[in-house]
């Protein structure tokens, strides 16, 4: 036996720990609140994504019309989602952020988006998918369209 192994149950090393009862409860409690917190994390980031769509379309003039109804997100390598700047009107006319706004102002719009959206992934897809519809694989990657009013009307808390 090594010499760092106690050889009799007197030389046994013991540690208090709570009862079973409440390290279930306390797991029970923790893993509720994980996901409470990721359903809330997917619901504000796809509030957030609808509004950053109005925002690229509209210069951030939150009182300006604009005509996006559906989003493009396609999943990154990762699994994370991404906004593709494809998007399509309640007529369902097809459209891209670049022949609404101008390339460089679609870039800026698809970056600053970027950042929110890689919160829409497989830890938050209980929020976002009843949101989506699947379309056709995007450069191999699952692609969705979402539906952005529905998203606005998510809850925030």
């Amino acid at each position: 036996m090594p010499a760092h192994s106690p050889t009799s149950p007197a030389q046994w090393t013991a540690y208090n720990l709570p009862s079973g009862r409440a390290i279930s409860a306390a797991a029970d409690e923790a893993i509720k609140a994980s996901r409470a917190a990721a359903d809330r994390l997917g619901r504000v980031m796809v509030v957030v994504t609808a509004a950053a769509v109005r925002d690229v379309l509209t210069g951030c003039d939150h009182a300006a019309g604009f005509d996006a109804a559906h989003a493009e997100l396609a999943a990154n390598p990762d699994g994370a989602l991404r906004a593709t700047g494809r998007y399509w009107t309640a007529a369902g006319e097809e459209r891209t952020f670049a022949d609404a706004v101008g390339a460089e102002e679609a870039g800026v719009g698809l970056f600053d988006m970027s950042e929110w959206t890689a919160y829409l992934d497989d830890s938050t897809a209980d929020a976002w998918r009843p949101l989506v519809a699947d379309l056709p694989d995007r450069d191999g990657r699952p692609a969705y369209r979402l539906d952005l009013a529905r998203a606005a009307t998510l809850p925030l808390d």
